[in-house]
């Protein structure tokens, strides 16, 4: 198998997955007066702002096809023929992706005619375009009209009818924020590492002003698609012309254009809900240049933007004296600037380290975008691009009140940790999260067989590096306690860099070779296709990689006292340096593709794709000894002093939940197959009206972090030292404090991990089946009408299962009609003593589904105004939302169920809205003889809402049991809360309550009050009280709607000799800014509202307790209105 695979690779690669359309076509049919077909007829089209040239010759049929052509236009394009007229079409529009049909019908010559010039107006209805599936198309006019703040591709996508926002970004098709791929000239352009929103360089990894054109394909059926089971998005950058053009423009906002009032006026007409808003700036200049380098042969096209970014910084102040009243203290810290004062120059005078301010302060956070793109016509067969873009970004945030590696916790971090009121940090324990994004892509189109055959050749880079800086210089982590006055212990301040900045890292670097041929021939249009994918992924992670002390007082530090607590983590090798865990993803794909005329009315196309990842072993740097074989532990009888050697089984015990696995495992290399069909049928001949529709097999991604955890959590390339009671001393430097502590720091063989992630070896990648079927119909009045229905059934679905943990008996809670299951400890420990209980990466036998159905209506008016409105009704289940950044994080996020997160339930997926309206206007016009105006519209009406930090679009209602400070499933398996059973209220009324005390043991609410409360909410809520007596679904209860209204305005000034300026603003959620109850954004406290008490037994049975979680408008931005103002000067 081995030698096959290299051989597969080794042929993909010497000739050449993933979604990469960078051109478009045109087709169409050639007859005479008497519909007779003009076989021979020659075919020219010229790209007017480049003088690019195209050449087609009809076949016997009168069948034309002009292949791979520059997408955008306008075009003008003359059939000749001898004995008959030219026909010349002016201002015709390729469209990214689509194949644009023009038939035309050629008159006798006759003397004293010449050729005929038509306009693309009176030959193109809106309806000329071969689609089968899905497809929302943008061109850089709607880009240019859409209202945006943050000038992200994620407000272009959001024009997509079946999309849908969330926390972390754009939700299309039914997949999640990762389930779609993005390319920008052929090249990957997607967040692949995972951490984080589902664009790289902070959702902005191309400027606006560089793209010429985007789809947004949500069932496309041609098999150059891939990589995806959500949305396949596609763009093409700028290119230079034959015409010189720059820009130079800026975009500003700052805390004065942000709105801050929200929710309702009180009984006084205030607004008491506000937000406090730091000073913050925001500030983009740019320009872009293009033009001629040879005239009709070689051009160039420029971008560059620099983000003059400054955000808050710390936002409370020192005190200014001893007395601080925890109960009433503002934005003023228990610490006083005395002892940060004191403190900050003892650092600098004995260790020559400056920890950077810690009040009054802003940050700096520039950002940087650059693009260069070259286009040259080599001659009128052969035609070659590049293209390159750099993005630098980074943002700065306050440091984690984590103290990994250090456990137990050596005080209370939530409530006296580092961003705590009793506390201060300085700047050094800030970080910035670097993103930095670059690009690379070649592309060579030679034209051949008098136009009918085209072959591609594109070549791509992406590099995705994402690490973590700080101000000042590199200095171990410094926790600083100062007890309260009951003993308790709580951080003072803290400086050097948080534990978890050090070493941290991202990397992606992604390369693909794609070679395809194409070749129109009779009715049938086919199209082969090789590509060859390489991925190296790296990540850094090491808690406490530069070394983290934590003291008891500022005394101890000084003196040299014993810490409180001392961590490391660092390389398991000679020298104990950081190793960046790594592996590498490799993927080989074949294509082919049939597009056949079977007559002038009806195109149908059948593709099949097969793919074949592969992943390389990671067993010379990733097999842990101990869990594979486990471990020997040596027995002394206390009577007889004999000695026993007992061994403990991990993952070679037979019977065991992760027997046969290993940290090493990776996934088989398996042939998937994408199958693919789609059709256009003109009912009437006219284009008037159309059916079309198709159905395929799609196969898509893992984020790369859950795959890299499998090699930084293996306890393999690198261990932690954590001690409470070594006598440690404090070096300020990582090397000193290693080579001080060589001998407590151990290397070799380690223990098996706790909670390691595991490749399931037969594991399959996501494969969804997609089906779509439309009818567009062109109404009186040019109005465009479109209904379209999408099915997706997923055939393999990933989960994430927890080993270490079987199913124990069942339990029954008082009032409920069934029992649960109930997860228990399988026993298996390390040699350390540990509980071993990885995560396996694994498919589930479940599977989920996802439809739609979409109207929509659009119409471009010759005035200039175009419109589009579109309503989409959707519903998806799944059996995980997969929006965890890390494994343990897919396995406890929203995969609550009646059984556990271990059972794998299907359930409504949150970021899929049931209602989603979508309204889009743009429109510009001459107001005088030299300026125009243009105005933008946007308006977005769909289910949202926030619970907690994280915005659903549908939420679940859940119970839990509290262990300690930590809320549980009261399954045990310490995955997801468990889905709340809503009693009946003959139920209700036998379940047993607690009374409700407060902090001091006092009675605030008796039981029965507790179980009013409780009877209250479900029959004042519209899901639960129409659910009573069931066990409520994941995801059942539908998120409030929200309403979001954005606008644009601009005023154009032309000058005589052609240059322009502009002044605009951008308005986004305008609504608030005209009534501060409007536009908000509605945030439930808490879906989790029934406790579980006790343990079911007879000493300690099973009550309850209820919380009564609140409505309220989100604080946030989310609910308020901001603003940008703009300049751009043409010329």
């Amino acid at each position: 198998m081995k030698k096959l695979l290299t051989f597969f690779v080794a042929m993909i690669a010497s000739i050449s997955l993933m979604a990469q359309v960078t051109t478009s076509s045109i087709s169409g049919k050639i007859t005479d007066n008497n519909k007779g077909t003009l076989p021979g007829a020659t075919v020219v089209a010229t790209h007017t702002p480049s003088g690019s040239q195209y050449y087609a010759v009809a076949d016997a049929n009168g069948n034309y096809r002009l292949l791979n052509i520059r997408p955008g236009g306008p075009y003008t394009i003359e059939y000749r023929m001898v004995g008959f007229q030219t026909v010349k079409q002016e201002g015709v529009t390729a469209t990214l992706g689509e194949t644009k049909i023009l038939n035309v019908r050629l008159n006798e010559e006759a003397i004293g005619l010449g050729e005929v010039t038509v306009s693309a107006e009176a030959i193109s209805n809106g309806m000329d375009s071969d689609r089968a599936g899905a497809t929302t198309t943008v061109s850089t006019e709607q880009i240019a009209t859409l209202p945006t703040i943050t000038r992200s591709l994620n407000d272009v996508l959001a024009l997509t009818p079946q999309a849908a926002t969330t926390s972390n970004g754009l939700a299309i098709g039914g997949g999640n924020y990762r389930s779609s791929y993005v390319t920008v000239d052929g090249a990957a352009f997607n967040n692949a590492f995972g951490i984080g929103g589902n664009l790289p360089a902070g959702g902005s990894p191309i400027s606006l002003d560089a793209i010429e054109a985007m789809t947004i394909n949500v069932t496309p059926f041609d098999v150059r698609h891939s990589g995806f089971t959500g949305g396949a998005i596609n763009a093409v950058t700028k290119s230079g012309t034959n015409e010189w053009h720059a820009s130079v423009y800026d975009y500003f906002s700052n805390d004065l254009l942000m709105g801050y009032r929200y929710g309702k006026k009180d009984a006084q007409g205030f607004y008491p809900d506000r937000l406090n808003l730091n000073k913050s700036l925001d500030n983009t200049a740019g320009f872009t240049v293009g033009g001629p380098i040879v005239k009709d042969k070689l051009f160039f096209f420029v971008n560059f933007e620099y983000q003059s970014d400054i955000d808050p910084g710390q936002s409370h102040v020192a005190s200014t004296s001893e007395e601080w009243d925890a109960s009433d203290h503002g934005q003023t810290n228990r610490p006083t600037e005395a002892d940060m004062e004191m403190m900050s120059n003892y650092l600098q005078t004995k260790y020559g380290y400056n920890p950077g301010r810690y009040q009054n302060y802003s940050v700096s956070t520039p950002d940087l975008k650059l693009l260069g793109r070259l286009d040259w016509n080599i001659s009128d067969k052969d035609k070659f691009n590049i293209r390159y873009s750099l993005v630098k970004n980074k943002y700065s945030t306050a440091p984690s009140n984590s103290v990994n590696p250090i456990v137990p916790n050596p005080y209370n971090r939530n409530t006296y940790g580092r961003t705590s009121e009793y506390a201060l940090y300085f700047e050094s324990n800030r970080y910035f999260q670097e993103q930095n994004f670059s690009s690379v892509a070649a592309e060579w189109n030679h034209s051949f067989l008098s136009g009918r055959a085209n072959n591609m050749l594109r070549a791509t880079y992406s590099h995705q590096n994402e690490p973590r800086s700080f101000v000042g210089d590199l200095f171990p982590t410094v926790d600083i306690l100062k007890p309260l006055e009951d003993g308790t212990p709580a951080v003072y301040t803290s400086f050097g860099p948080d534990p978890f900045t050090y070493g941290n890292l991202r990397d992606v670097k992604t390369a693909v070779v794609t070679d395809e041929f194409t070749w129109a021939t009779g009715i049938n249009n086919f199209t082969f296709g090789a590509q060859y994918e390489f991925d190296n992924t790296k990540n850094g992670y090491m808690q406490g990689g530069a070394g983290y002390y934590v003291y008891n007082s500022w005394d101890d530090f000084v003196n040299g006292a014993t810490p409180r607590a001392f961590g490391i983590t660092y390389g398991n090798n000679e020298n104990h340096e950081q190793v960046y865990p790594s592996f590498n993803y490799m993927q080989g794909s074949l294509y082919a593709q049939d597009e056949m005329t079977l007559s002038e009315r009806f195109k149908l196309s059948l593709g099949l794709r097969v793919e074949l990842p592969y992943y390389p072993s990671i067993s010379d740097y990733n097999y842990n000894k101990e869990f594979a074989e486990g471990w020997d532990e040596t027995v002394i009888d206390e009577e007889t002093g004999a000695e026993t050697t007992v061994h403990h089984a991990i993952a070679d015990g037979e019977g065991n939940t992760m027997y046969g696995l290993s940290t090493d495992d990776m996934p088989k290399a398996r042939v998937n197959f994408s199958p693919r069909l789609g059709f256009n049928w003109d009912l009437t001949g006219e284009r008037k009206y159309i059916l079309r529709g198709g159905s395929g097999l799609y196969t898509g991604r893992l984020p790369f972090v859950w795959i890299v955890s499998t090699v930084g959590n293996s306890n393999v390339m690198q261990n932690q030292f954590t001690t409470f009671t070594d006598n440690i001393t404090f070096y300020d430097n990582v090397n000193d404090i290693i080579a001080n502590n060589s001998s407590l720091l151990t290397t070799g063989d380690l223990a098996a991990p706790q909670s390691t992630t595991i490749m399931d070896k037969d594991l399959r990648m996501p494969q969804t089946w997609k089906s779509s079927l439309a009818f567009d119909a062109k109404l009186p009045g040019d109005i465009k009408a479109t209904i379209e229905g999408i099915y997706s059934k997923d055939i393999t679905s990933v989960a994430v299962t927890k080993l270490g943990i079987v199913q124990g008996d069942s339990i029954q809670l008082p009032g409920e009609t069934g029992k649960r299951l109930f997860w228990k400890s399988e026993g298996i420990k390390n040699s350390l003593g540990k509980n071993v209980t990885p995560y396996l990466i694994t498919n589930s036998e479940n599977n989920g589904y996802y439809y739609s159905v979409t109207g929509q209506l659009s119409k471009d008016f010759k005035c200039g105004l175009n419109l589009m409105a579109a309503y989409t009704y959707a519903e998806g289940k799944n059996v995980i939302d997969g929006i965890g950044d890390q494994v343990t994080s897919a396995f406890t996020t929203n995969t609550y169920g009646v059984h556990g997160s271990n059972a794998h339930e299907l359930g409504y997926s949150s970021y899929v809205s049931p209602h989603r309206v979508l309204l889009n206007a743009g429109w510009t016009w001459n107001t005088g003889k030299h300026t125009t105006e243009t105005v933008g519209l946007y308006y977005e009406g769909y289910n949202l809402c926030y619970v907690g930090g994280y915005s659903y679009s549908r939420y679940s209602y859940t119970e839990f049991v509290q262990s300690g400070t930590y809320q549980n499933s009261v399954n045990g398996d310490q995955g997801a809360h468990s889905l709340l059973y809503i009693p009946t209220q003959e139920e209700l009324a036998d379940m047993p309550f607690n009374d409700v005390l407060n902090d001091q043991g006092e009675i605030i609410q008796t039981a029965e009050a507790n179980r009013a409360a409780f009877e209250s909410f479900i029959e004042s809520d519209k899901y639960l009280s129409n659910h009573r007596g069931q066990y409520a679904e994941r995801g059942g209860a539908i998120a409030p709607w929200r309403h979001t209204i954005n606008c644009k305005y601009e005023r154009t000034y032309t000058f005589k000799g052609g240059e322009s300026i502009a002044f605009g603003v951008d308005i986004k959620n305008i609504a608030n800014l005209l009534n501060r109850s409007w536009g908000n954004v509605q945030r439930l406290s808490s879906s989790s509202i029934l406790r579980v008490n006790g343990n079911g037994s007879e000493t300690n049975p099973y009550t309850y307790q209820f919380t009564n979680p609140t409505w309220a408008p989100y604080a946030s931005l989310y609910s308020t209105w901001s603003a940008a103002l703009n300049v751009r000067f043409s010329f």
